[in-house]
């Protein structure tokens, strides 16, 4: 990856720069990978966003805040996701996250009227 820079020492990246290390950051998180942010123990679910020039990089589904945003500051893991934000969007809309952790699922399932219908008249 070629790097010039101007005279105020300011990297200058060009468009192919950037595809190429989003490319590197998909590959990176490829597989079901999880993602940890920095020396961190929360273990996040991973998301892909647009970036510039429509790239797509990978990102905590959270959005929690990556400052000094860097490459380096985002890990592959495997463990399974810890994070409360991450598990309460990856749920089910039958299931409802509760204190510590634990999904409890409805009570009851709600049937559309069309499907009530016809089962009450079968």
């Amino acid at each position: 990856m070629t790097t010039p820079t101007n005279p105020l020492d300011v990297t200058v990246l060009s468009v192919a720069d950037l595809r190429a290390f989003a490319r590197e950051m998909r590959a990176k998180f490829a597989d079901g990978q999880r993602m940890s942010v920095r020396d961190s123990d929360v273990v996040h679910a991973v998301d892909n966003e647009r970036w510039l020039m429509g790239e797509l990089v990978p990102q905590p589904l959270c959005h929690t805040p990556v400052y000094g945003w860097s490459p380096g500051a985002l890990r592959p893991v495997r463990r399974p996701v810890n994070c409360e934000k991450c598990r309460r969007k990856l749920a089910s809309p039958e299931e409802r996250l509760l204190p510590y952790g634990e999904f409890q699922p409805a009570l009851f399932t709600y049937i559309p009227p069309k499907t009530r219908q016809a089962a009450d008249v079968a």
